[in-house]
This record gives C-alpha cells, structure tokens and sequence, in this order.
C-alpha cells in the first residue's frame, strides 16, 4: 500500500508541475517584468503624439496577431493622424490585389456591394472579416461623401497572392524562402507604383500594414531571407518609418484547423509574451502606451538596453499548433525591437477580433 501511495503522490506531484507550466506558458502567471522601468514614464507617448518625419515617404503599421481586434483598431488611428497632418489619404494591406479594388470601389460608392460588412465578408482572407474592418471602410466611404476623387481616401492590396499564379514564381512547397521572397518584391513593385500614385494627387506618404514579421527590418526565418520592411529599408532609407505592436496578454482568434478547406475553423486561445515592455502598459491609460526609439539616448539607462537588447517579442501568425502551449518559442521572436522597429505600440492585454461571416 505504502509503494501505491508513494507512486500515486509522484504521479500527482508531476501531473501539478505539468500543469503549472502549462498554465504559466498560457497565462504568464510566474512571470517577471512587474518592476517598474526607470525613465519608461517620461519616454512613453501615444500614437497621436508619435512623431513621424514629414520626410517619411512609407509609414508601416505592423500587427502582433491578425487575430486581435486592438491591432485593426491601430491602423485607423495611424490613418486619421496622417490625415489630419494632410499627408496620407491611402492604405495599402497584406491583400489580394483584386480584394483592395473590391473596398476601394465601396469607399468611393461604386460597385455592386451595398454595406461594409458585406464587403469585408466577400475579402479572400477571412481575418478581414471583422468589425472593426468594417469600421474603418465605412469612416473612409463617409469622408469621401464631401471629398472630391483626386483628394479621397482610398485602398489598396498589394499582395500577389490570390490572384493568378505567376508561372515564374518559386514554388512554396520547393522553396518557401525563395516563395516568400518573391511575393515581397512583388508587394515591393506594387507599393512604389502606388507610391507614384499618391505622389501625382499631392500625397507624400502611404501607409502599408501587415504582420509584424512582415513590415519589420532585417532578416526574419519564416518570412523569407529579407522580410519586406528590409527590402522598403533598402528602397527607402529614412524614408520607411516602421510601427510595431506588441501584446503582454493576448486572447486572440487564430484558424485552428491549418488550413482553409472545408474543414476551416477559427478559434480564441490565450498567450503570454512575457515581454516586460508590454507588462508595463498595466499601469497606463487604457491598458498601452507607446516608445519612439530614436528618443530613448540614454544607453547608460535600463530602458535603452531593454530596446536594444535581443528580447522576445508575441509574433503570432495563422494556424494554431497544440505546440504552442507548451514551447513559447513557437509564438514569439527574439529581436533587439529598436533594431526592428521606430516605435512599438504596447498592450497589456489584447482581445480577439469576431470574424463576421467565417
């Protein structure tokens, strides 16, 4: 009996220990980064204060997840403040070229689609798909009643993918790096054209957003040999100013069948970055904050070395993985992110986006 018992205590001490990991890689629970940051209050803006130089011809609106309603929220408040500084009226998205056009004809009242919701419904890419997507089209649709064409807002899609198959394009499943990489020069071309463009009515800057694994500078595995935000770098210079985004706790809608066949499913799972940058937007209005890094000078100070240091960052992309929940490493990127980025926006806790029709 006593050998039963000893046996049955180890096993219970082991299932205990299993699920406290489980639950702090879910939750954060045992994490540190609650002490405060010397000089994180003084340096701390918002996005409405972000300085962005009027230089800046590319501004990149990176999201943590496409699963979060906060990261959609972000692009309007980019799009609003340059549109009140008389900079930008256009966004370009991570979208099917065709699926821009679509929107783009609803904010200007053409085509055949009568209400926003129901154009979201019809994008090829399901997180979309959502409210706050819906949000943004129709303030853009609303300000275009009293705008004449050549200084409306509009939209554009500038990746390749969803359209007809280029037969010169590397093939995924050969070489994903080579894949990756050609549909970032794509989106590249695209861009500048879209650019010139903007530049003829009068606009100097656009604003393109996607993931942040996408739109940050340097090499990322994953996103190809060069993410698209190096090759604008390169392009660019100065000229490319990137925005981050940043999740301490998310609850974020993500596909959960790893693919997008009949048996498409999309479902909420809860992640910890255990960034201590994020953890600090508990203590601030709202729950974030954001850091322009070209204004933390100080590299003697804790706040510059954290910006500077290689840290992991939440990088969430489509299609949840059990695996997740155990290896943290599979959900999140180690980055120096003032090396990535020229400001992050931090949350402390994000909420999923509801897919309308998916």
């Amino acid at each position: 009996m006593d050998n039963i018992k000893k046996k049955t205590n180890i096993i219970m001490v082991i299932l205990i220990v299993f699920l406290s990991i489980l639950l702090e890689a879910r939750l954060g629970l045992f994490e540190l980064g609650s002490e405060k940051i010397d000089g994180l209050k003084g340096a701390a803006t918002t996005v409405a204060d972000l300085e962005i130089p009027e230089d800046v011809q590319v501004v990149g609106v990176g999201e943590a997840t496409h699963g979060n309603v906060e990261f959609q929220e972000l692009k309007m408040e980019v799009l609003k403040k340059l549109a009140h500084q008389g900079t930008c009226k256009s966004m370009l998205f991570e979208m099917p070229v065709a699926d821009g056009e679509i929107l783009n004809d609803y904010v200007h009242g053409k085509g055949e689609v009568q209400d926003a919701e129901s154009a979201v419904g019809i994008l090829q890419y399901p997180l979309y798909d959502t409210k706050e997507m819906a949000e943004l089209v129709d303030w853009m649709k609303e300000q275009n009643a009293s705008l004449r064409e050549e200084e409306s807002y509009r939209i554009y899609g500038i990746d390749p993918q969803g359209g007809e198959v280029d037969p010169d394009a590397p093939s995924f499943s050969d070489n994903p790096d080579a894949n990756s990489d050609y549909r970032d020069d794509q989106m590249v071309k695209n861009l500048k054209n879209i650019l010139a463009q903007e530049n003829k009515r009068g606009y100097n800057q656009i604003i393109v957003t996607a993931h942040n694994g996408h739109v940050m500078k340097g090499d990322s595995v994953g996103y190809g040999t060069i993410t698209f935000g190096e090759k604008l770098k390169k392009e660019f210079g100065d000229g490319y100013f990137v925005i981050g985004s940043e999740f301490y706790n998310t609850d974020v809608n993500i596909n959960d069948a790893g693919s997008r066949d009949a048996d498409y499913r999309r479902a909420n799972h809860k992640f910890c970055s255990s960034d201590s940058l994020a953890k600090q937007a508990e203590s601030f209005e709202d729950g974030k904050y954001c850091l322009d890094f070209s204004k933390i000078t100080d590299s003697k100070s804790t706040l510059y070395k954290l910006v500077h240091e290689q840290t992991f960052m939440g990088m969430i992309g489509e299609g949840y993985t059990a695996f997740w929940e155990t290896h943290k490493s599979s959900y999140r990127t180690k980055v120096a992110q003032a090396e990535r980025f020229d400001a992050v926006v931090y949350y402390y806790q994000t909420h999923p986006i509801e897919p309308l029709h998916h």
